[in-house]
């Protein structure tokens, strides 16, 4: 027995073809996001913890590549060349938290818009199939599977490709805003370290 999907595919038209082409490069896209995300986030997560280590026994801070580094390089940068008060500091550390998360959720909007996406585009492929397995048998006058079978081929595998696609890239793109989540929580419970950090950086520094 042929393979369904071969066998649906010789069975499809040049629009259902275009539709399967279209399926199955969104489902590469949407996996080579969640790999890079479940990879940088693991790594995120990893280095975050050595570096908080670091930063809380007050050890020497070493440049670890990690979102908690990156927030205080941030803010570091921010006192010495924009110059923002103490008192000021709350709106900046928000403002650095904020800009670290768009980071680690770079590119999850294309995972979610692939989730809306991949399900309406099976269903274009299903209303397409039935509706050329319609026109054949009008012109044909016939309804025998013959007639119909290519149509109907191209409206079930464009619709179980639509799922494919739509389903793990939907349960991906929720897992990684719950780590994501999860991380900025852990990363705010030493916001009164990062207050206390910046707060003794030489006094000059913050001058008007």
């Amino acid at each position: 027995m042929e393979n369904v999907w071969i066998s649906s595919w010789k069975h499809c038209d040049i629009y259902g073809k275009i539709d399967l082409i279209i399926l199955g490069i969104l489902s590469i896209y949407s996996w080579y996001i969640m790999i890079e995300k479940f990879l940088t986030i693991r790594t995120a997560m990893k280095n975050n913890k050595i570096f908080e280590s670091f930063f809380i026994s007050k050890k020497e801070i070493k440049k670890i590549p990690c979102p908690l580094y990156s927030i205080l390089e941030y803010l570091t940068t921010l006192i010495k060349y924009e110059k923002f008060s103490l008192e000021e500091s709350k709106k900046y550390i928000e403002k650095a938290f904020i800009k670290e998360q768009a980071n680690l959720e770079k590119n999850l909007t294309s995972l979610a818009t692939i989730t809306v996406v991949a399900p309406f585009l099976g269903l274009l492929g299903t209303v397409w199939g039935l509706l050329i397995s319609f026109i054949n048998m009008s012109v044909t006058g016939s309804s025998s599977i013959k007639v119909v079978a290519g149509g109907i081929a191209e409206a079930l595998i464009t619709t179980v490709l639509g799922l494919l696609v739509a389903i793990p890239a939907a349960v991906g793109y929720n897992f990684f805003k719950d780590r994501i989540q999860t991380l900025m929580d852990k990363m705010e419970l030493l916001i009164p370290y990062i207050e206390e950090y910046l707060s003794k950086i030489p006094l000059k520094q913050y001058e008007k």
